[in-house]
């Protein structure tokens, strides 16, 4: 009853709504009706009473509240099923529990803190309390395993195009699954799947999104290749708005751009917003480091490498990271 009176308020924000309309609309009494305001009152939310004209939502506080993602989300598959965490040690790993129990796809698991997250490489993930988007999202494609790489490419530019069209911020992608704006890393992307060799049961997508956090939250180790929203933009974001435009490109690219023209047409776009593309990179996995100048990227999201010798090499992403020549980018 609690969601249902916050519906209410969100289809009317900035203009009163009787008590005795939610009354009458959701069958309570208006003392109950008042209770649910008190309720909603202490958890952040700015609402207005007034005697002879009801109540008026004036301000949504920036908390992870399922009705407000849900709220005007328009997708037919992704956040259908939200799970939403005060904390937990990973995201992805919740997720991937799911979905071996059967979860539907779309599902889409959310935390404000994550005290065990994890990017690429065993890589441990800075998720502090309140400051940023940690989520997963379950997928079910119809594609072939070797065809993973492209999921991670879609999400890539999901995730550019949400952050230009609701944070007016653009940013770039780092092959192959960072999002960095201002030379710095702003988003971690982290595709997790489990197959038999010709099908996939089911693919995570993890986002790890810097939203409002502020220079002292990251380790002194990695401030001078790490950024957020905030620090790029100056402001505070709300999560959810931001939560609510990387689902919807999501299943917009998932839906579309997952094969034939469509993955071509996306293709295009990741390599128009890639930071490494036709520059000089290094290449740092298990056998050591080399460099080359990055000609372009496979439909299998390969990245296609010339070396210094002339020849043309095909690297995976695998167990490679990419820097710059002389730095993160």
């Amino acid at each position: 009853m609690r969601d249902a009176v916050l519906n209410m308020l969100l289809d009317n924000v900035g203009n009163f709504v009787s008590g005795e309309d939610i009354s009458r609309k959701l069958g309570i009494t208006r003392a109950a009706v008042w209770k649910y305001i008190r309720l909603l009152q202490g958890q952040g939310y700015v609402i207005e009473s007034s005697t002879k004209k009801g109540y008026c939502l004036r301000q949504i506080p920036d908390i992870l509240d399922k009705v407000l993602i849900v709220h005007g989300l328009n997708t037919s598959i992704l956040g259908k099923n939200i799970e939403i965490h005060s904390s937990i040690d990973s995201t992805n790993a919740r997720a991937k529990e799911l979905a071996l129990n059967g979860a539907c796809e779309g599902t889409v698991v959310i935390a404000d803190e994550q005290v065990q997250g994890r990017g690429r490489l065993g890589r441990s993930w800075v998720s502090p309390p309140g400051k940023g988007i940690w989520m997963s999202v379950i997928l079910r494609p119809r594609l072939s395993p070797q065809d993973v790489p492209r999921i991670t490419i879609m999400t890539a530019v999901a995730v550019a195009e949400a952050l230009k069209r609701c944070a007016q911020v653009e940013v770039g992608i780092k092959w192959p699954n960072d999002i960095v704006c201002s030379g710095k890393k702003l988003c971690g992307i982290l595709t997790e799947v489990h197959a038999e060799p010709e099908v996939i049961h089911y693919a995570v997508v993890g986002i790890g999104l810097n939203v409002n956090l502020s220079i002292e939250d990251f380790p002194e180790d990695i401030r001078s290749m790490a950024t957020s929203l905030r620090i790029e933009r100056g402001k505070e974001f709300h999560r959810v708005d931001i939560i609510k435009a990387i689902l919807q490109e999501m299943e917009k690219g998932y839906l579309q751009k997952l094969d034939g023209d469509g993955f071509a047409e996306l293709l295009k776009e990741y390599e128009r917003r890639s930071v490494i593309l036709k520059r000089r990179v290094r290449v740092i996995g298990v056998g050591g480091e080399f460099l080359g100048c990055a000609e372009g990227f496979g439909e299998d999201g390969s990245l296609m490498l010339r070396l210094d010798d002339g020849s043309l090499q095909r690297i995976l992403a695998g167990d490679v990271s990419i820097r710059g020549e002389n730095g993160y980018v």
